[in-house]
């Protein structure tokens, strides 16, 4: 008898594994594909969602059938058993899984010389929606050239912003432009013309070059700060980014 309990609740765990792993997966693919494309998913986050998603509808699943699962008990109490924990999963998996996508970079900006990942908050003063970076560029993730406020109508605009929300973030009042508009701009920012350059990277871009059979002139190594870490994104003369590499003044 203690071993057909045991078969039984390792059946009703694997049962609800299998499900939970199928909808997981699901997920999985819009965080990497959708939400989180690279180069976004090592460096903004895309990562530590999917580690905190396994842990909590994993365990708030799967392994809570596991321990509460005991075909000894009443089908009433089997029943109201797997509801709650059914219950449970749903919720903690509906609110990880909004609160990664809440959080997710909607397009990538160039800033200065640098790539940041770019979030809703930013498209705000503008009224600007996602659907409206991919208008000024259509790779995935969107890049775009953020500016300042140059005109007259542009730093009303910036001022009525600053003075409506009173936040010390809404000081930076951006507008953004097509990357393609400003491609010289990306490959002025190219790591070897910053001047902070390793030694290593000579090194890395030049075997990059001879890999890929590209000339100096083709690629530019732009620096990308995001909240987890960061890389060299290489865009090419289109302004596309085509690769991401590490970023030698970050390997320690």
């Amino acid at each position: 008898m203690p071993q057909i309990n045991i078969t039984r609740r390792v059946k009703a765990f694997s049962i609800h594994f299998a499900v939970s792993t199928a909808a997981f997966f699901i997920v999985l693919y819009f965080i990497l594909m959708q939400w989180y494309p690279k180069p976004h998913f090592t460096v903004s986050g895309g990562w530590q969602g999917v580690r905190i998603l396994l842990f909590v509808y994993f365990f708030t699943g799967p392994f809570l059938t596991l321990l509460l699962f005991k075909p000894l008990k009443s089908v009433r109490a089997i029943v109201f058993d797997m509801v709650c924990v059914i219950i449970l999963q749903i919720s903690v998996f509906t609110w990880g899984v909004y609160t990664v996508y809440s959080q997710r970079p909607v397009g990538l900006s160039l800033y200065q010389g640098v790539a940041y990942p770019l979030i809703q908050r930013e498209l705000d003063p503008q009224k600007k929606t996602p659907a409206d970076l991919k208008l000024l560029d259509d790779g995935n993730p969107p890049v775009v050239f953020a500016r300042n406020a140059v005109t007259d109508d542009e730093q009303a605009g910036a001022a009525m912003y600053e003075f409506v929300e009173g936040l010390p973030e809404a000081k930076l009042f951006f507008l953004f432009d097509p990357i393609r508009n400003h491609v010289d701009s990306v490959f002025a920012a190219s790591l070897e013309k910053t001047g902070s350059a390793p030694e290593q990277f000579a090194a890395i871009r030049a075997d990059y070059l001879e890999r890929h059979v590209l000339r100096d002139d083709e690629v530019a190594f732009v620096p990308f700060t995001g909240k987890y870490g960061y890389l060299l994104l290489v865009f090419n003369r289109g302004g596309k980014i085509i690769d991401a590499i590490p970023d030698p003044r970050h390997n320690n």
